[in-house]
């Protein structure tokens, strides 16, 4: 583990009283390991930046209070909400990194997109990415009001062009 650490992953702004650690040698335990050195180590290092954790692991009661849905990826130590921290624009430059890597994912949901006038989209809020052992989707969606979902596009090049 490079640049994320266990305890980085195990954290909530809204509800810090929930969260908890998954014990050594646990599945959560070792879906975080996973996460971090097969995704999000890869995804930093190829992003040449920081990024910051805003949410990881749910156990039960953490996920029920934020609203998570029950088969959420962030209850199984497979998934991190992340974000650069500069801005909405820059957030983009997370999902550029994961695509530029050609890495195996289970899902990368562009949360909170906007969009210019056109369709093309200009930012997020955050980046939600997941990765598990196994069975692994490709899932590359969006929301812009974290109710609906949908696909997105991506142009096919080097520097990517996100569209509705």
């Amino acid at each position: 583990m490079l640049y994320f650490s266990i305890s980085e992953l195990c954290v909530s702004g809204s509800h810090p009283n929930l969260v908890e650690k998954p014990a050594v040698g646990t599945q959560p335990y070792k879906n975080l390991v996973y996460l971090i050195e097969r995704l999000l180590d890869p995804v930093r290092e190829r992003l040449g930046q920081p990024i910051r954790v805003t949410s990881g692991y749910r156990p039960e009661r953490l996920n029920k209070a934020v609203g998570g849905s029950p088969t959420s990826n962030h209850r199984v130590g497979s998934a991190a909400d992340v974000m650069t921290g500069r801005s909405y624009a820059d957030n983009l430059k997370i999902v550029d990194a994961l695509l530029e890597t050609g890495l195996e994912y289970d899902e990368c949901i562009v949360e909170g997109a906007k969009f210019d006038a056109k369709g093309k989209l200009v930012g997020c809020q955050w980046v939600h990415l997941a990765k598990k052992p196994s069975g692994n989707r490709g899932k590359f969606i969006y929301t812009a009001d974290f109710r609906t979902y949908h696909p997105l596009r991506k142009a096919k090049s080097t520097v990517y062009s996100y569209s509705k």
